[in-house]
């Protein structure tokens, strides 16, 4: 055997040799990697996102523009994929859109449903024409429902259907204190000691709102952006209750002008006593009730963007308001937060302390929210 073979065959016997060590080796190597995929024992291996290739254009894209995978928020988990949101994070988005639309509905609305809950409790109590008036000839007491009426105040009040009338006149007695309100509850002009006549007494017209008809002389013209209007007035008692009670039934006249040669009658109800509601809602039925004033009132009534943001939970003039059960329940759980809300900012406000509580009604007390944009002590 030359020394040519005799390597060959050394050669080969080392081969054979290292074989098992190689095998061993990459039984280890293979084992580790799988064990640093895995992580810790028991949780499953991340699935590296593929990194696009760095071309020529590439732009660096700061994290803080981006979407994360998945983010935990107040509503739950949002996931994405290339900042694409799924189909279960698209759909708590949405109920959250619309259940915190509602709620912002609620309680930029609590002002005209205020006065709608003020027209209706009226008309059930019997006030459903211009010439009849609620009067307190004995004072208002805790009998009816009202947000902010006091018991010392003889009230007279009485409502303008100008879509139904046109043009409405009010003779108005001396020493009276009053206002009218539009159905948004917006300020649109006072009566009597405030008012142009200064407590003497005067004659008002009242034009319904796009009205381009001829003006008479002689009255005090209002012009209001809605339909509906509360007419709202105090009589001095200074001389005694049945004197003012009598000063207002004898001098106060509410009539079409239309019908200013042969007016109705005047009509006075004694409301001393007597119980009603003009408290809004608080539950799915003021969305029900808010969508009777859209419909009925001019576009005027609301500026653009609080039409937009009941638009945006299906209300709309011209349309009919007819949620499905999605819808209804989301706006459910709304009303109850704006509730909440509405009575938190009245009794709680942030940095004092809460009024509830002994000497304040207590936690039962039947308290109701009062307007957050408008606040009128009558």
């Amino acid at each position: 055997m030359n020394e040519t073979n005799t390597a060959k065959k050394g050669g080969e016997r080392m081969k054979i040799r290292n074989t098992p060590m190689l095998i061993g080796l990459a039984a280890l190597l293979i084992t580790w990697t799988v064990a640093c995929s895995q992580g810790p024992a028991g949780t499953a291996p991340e699935a590296e996102r593929p990194q696009p290739p760095r071309m020529k254009m590439t732009t660096d894209i700061p994290a803080s523009i981006t979407a994360p995978d998945s983010v935990e928020t107040s509503i739950g988990t949002m996931n994405y994929f290339d900042g694409v949101p799924d189909e279960a994070t698209v759909a708590k988005v949405y109920d959250y859109l619309d259940r915190s639309r509602a709620t912002e509905a609620f309680l930029n609305c609590i002002p005209a449903m205020s006065m709608y809950s003020i027209r209706e409790g009226q008309r059930a109590f019997g006030i459903d024409a211009s010439n009849k008036i609620i009067i307190y000839d004995n004072l208002l007491d805790s009998k009816a429902l009202w947000l902010t009426a006091n018991t010392s105040t003889m009230y007279a009040m009485g409502w303008l259907d100008l879509k139904r009338d046109g043009p409405t006149v009010i003779e108005l007695p001396p020493r009276m204190l009053g206002i009218l309100d539009d159905m948004a509850f917006h300020y649109m002009t006072d009566l009597g000691v405030a008012g142009p006549d200064k407590g003497k007494g005067g004659n008002y017209l009242i034009l319904p709102p796009g009205y381009e008809g001829a003006v008479p002389a002689g009255y005090f013209v209002v012009r209001p952006k809605t339909y509906d209007a509360w007419v709202f007035m105090r009589a001095s008692i200074e001389k005694g209750l049945a004197t003012a009670a009598k000063s207002v039934k004898d001098n106060l006249r509410i009539y079409p002008l239309a019908r200013k040669d042969d007016p109705p009658k005047m009509e006075f109800i004694s409301g001393s006593g007597k119980s009603f509601n003009t408290v809004h809602a608080n539950d799915f039925q003021f969305y029900e009730e808010l969508n009777h004033i859209i419909q009925r009132e001019p576009l005027s009534l609301i500026d653009l963007e609080l039409r937009g943001l009941i638009a945006s939970i299906g209300i709309q003039k011209g349309k009919p308001f007819e949620p499905d059960a999605r819808t209804k329940e989301l706006l459910t759980k709304a009303v109850a937060v704006g509730n909440a809300t509405a009575r938190s900012i009245s009794f709680s406000r942030r940095g004092s302390a809460p009024t509830s509580g002994a000497g304040t009604g207590g936690p039962t007390s039947r308290v109701a929210s009062p307007p957050l944009r408008t606040r009128v002590s009558i």
